[in-house]
């Protein structure tokens, strides 16, 4: 699975300033957004779901290396 999202500037910058890649930087902004939406409410679906997207972003990677 592929996703494309379009950054504004202002988000490259401050991941640049964090000194993190930008799919690592948005990816804590989703985590920060779920944890403060969620509140002490857990929701294991979406976080498995999360994950699986991660896994398969991950093993995409891996294979064009």
């Amino acid at each position: 699975m592929q996703i494309t999202v379009t950054v504004s500037d202002a988000i490259v910058r401050e991941a640049g300033a964090r000194g993190l890649p930008i799919i690592e930087f948005i990816e804590s902004l989703i985590d920060k957004g779920m944890q403060e939406s969620l509140g002490s409410k857990e929701r294991p679906v979406l976080n498995s779901a999360m994950e699986r997207i991660r896994a398969l972003r991950t093993s995409t990677v891996e294979t064009r290396k």
